[in-house]
């Protein structure tokens, strides 16, 4: 049991260390994730998990990955871990979204081992030596703090409990445990930049720094401070520039342009649609060049834009406005980033002054002409605002007071008659609720929950 101890001391002492409950392996069944299950098999008891097992099969490889399949599925079962093999069709995903295999195969295998395992933590097998490939692939690839941080311990649910391990140490306990593994073929093919880097660069590292390993993952923890500071301090720039609702940023030119670089990324990170969005450096430099000169618009990804208007900052996706959508009352979804949320009350309920002198946001819901629906504006659209006693278009009314950005993202709400409310502009007088009115509409919005 002697030579289990130092990967046994390096899972307790680790960053990464499982906490109490479900705990599950995603188990591709090689040395690294192979050494990580029965570890955390023998110490189950004193981590008090509850220990399971997810194989993501990913389409590939053929004959090989089913060999690999049937592999975990046996180690399982030899030791009582439950066991499930996930299936992924990788190629058919990476074409799709015109990803790279590699890249696909990734973007599936966490969101399969999320489905797969929806509660608890997820274990995966990352070691010493993939941190530091991790480092340098980044730096050669051109990243900031963020990309030198390398591997993190923990990520949201998933946890690296093996992360200061090293192969050896790996190796040795497997063989120290008389339990085989298997081998992916295609870590041995030079046409990975990974392998390459795995295979020619980090032996040269290693001969010219034995302690290699351990010095890059210490200046990555040392990043990784520097890093969280930043973030938090941009985390603070976010919440006092962002507007929900509109969905524009004021005043980000008050700050450093790196916590402006990283209110980008943020902002790009909670996009409510999910969006592969891994913009360059110079992408982010464009956006910032267009904030400074207080106009512009750059492509970030598909239909994902920011767009500079009069000094604010929009970052969003394009929306494309199909057919008119029925209004319901509760939540209605129409745009990616915001909600409109309706409601219908009795008018006693109300204060006299909301029913009978508010314009922006309540409805005589008893004038309202057939089934109100949501549409996009008509260039001809016409509405009577309360007090005006004239017809104005409706697309005249917007271009005054709403910022071009936040136009296509308007609630527009409209009756068998015509618009009855226009979210920023106000409701039609023909429906604007008065003394006599009984049941009032109650519009409200608000920003999409990420």
């Amino acid at each position: 049991m002697s030579t289990q101890i130092p990967l046994h001391e390096t899972v307790l002492s680790g960053a990464g260390r499982p906490q109490s409950g479900i705990c599950t392996v995603a188990f591709s069944g090689g040395a690294d994730s192979t050494a990580l299950l029965l570890c955390l098999w023998q110490l189950r008891e004193q981590l008090g998990v509850d220990l399971r097992a997810v194989h993501v099969h990913h389409g590939i490889r053929g004959a090989e990955a089913d060999r690999d399949a049937a592999f975990c599925e046996n180690l399982c079962e030899k030791y009582g871990i439950p066991f499930q093999t996930v299936y992924v069709d990788v190629p058919a995903y990476a074409r799709e979204n015109r990803l790279s295999v590699e890249t696909a195969a990734r973007h599936l295998r966490y969101e399969a081992l999320a489905q797969a395992a929806p509660e608890g933590e997820i274990a995966t097998a990352h070691h010493a030596g993939d941190n530091a490939e991790t480092v340098i692939f980044h730096l050669l690839r051109g990243t900031g703090l963020k990309g030198l941080r390398g591997i993190l311990p923990r990520s949201g649910r998933i946890i690296r409990p093996l992360l200061q391990a090293e192969k050896s140490d790996i190796l040795s306990f497997l063989q120290a445990c008389g339990e085989t593994y298997v081998e992916d073929s295609t870590n041995f093919l030079p046409d990975s930049s990974r392998n390459r880097l795995r295979s020619e660069l980090m032996p040269l590292l290693l001969r010219e720094n034995p302690a290699a390993l351990q010095t890059i993952a210490r200046t990555a923890a040392i990043l990784t401070e520097d890093e969280a500071y930043l973030s938090e301090k941009a985390e603070k720039v976010y919440r006092q520039c962002f507007d929900p609702v509109g969905g524009g940023f004021h005043g980000l030119l008050q700050y450093a342009k790196p916590l402006r670089m990283r209110v980008y990324m943020q902002r790009l990170e909670r996009m409510p649609k999910p969006q592969h969005i891994d913009p360059s450096y110079e992408m982010l430099c464009a956006v910032d060049e267009a904030l400074c000169a207080g106009s512009g618009t750059v492509n970030l990804s598909g239909d994902v834009y920011a767009r500079v208007y009069r000094g604010i900052l929009y970052m969003q996706t394009h929306v494309h406005f199909g057919e008119p959508i029925p209004m319901r009352l509760g939540e209605n979804r129409i745009f990616p980033e915001k909600r409109c949320f309706v409601t219908c009350c009795d008018a006693e309920s109300l204060s006299r002054n909301l029913h009978t002198a508010d314009t922006k946001k309540t409805l005589d819901f008893d004038r309202i002409k057939g089934q109100p629906v949501f549409r996009q504006c008509g260039p001809r659209d016409e509405i009577i605002l309360p007090g005006r006693g004239f017809r104005t278009l409706l697309k005249k009314q917007i271009q005054a007071l709403v910022p071009a950005p936040e136009r296509e993202t308007l609630h527009i709400l409209y009756d068998d008659l015509g618009c009855i409310w226009c979210e920023r502009i106000g409701t039609a007088a023909r429906v604007k609720p008065d003394a006599d009115s009984r049941r009032i509409l109650i519009t409200e919005i608000r920003a999409a929950e990420n």
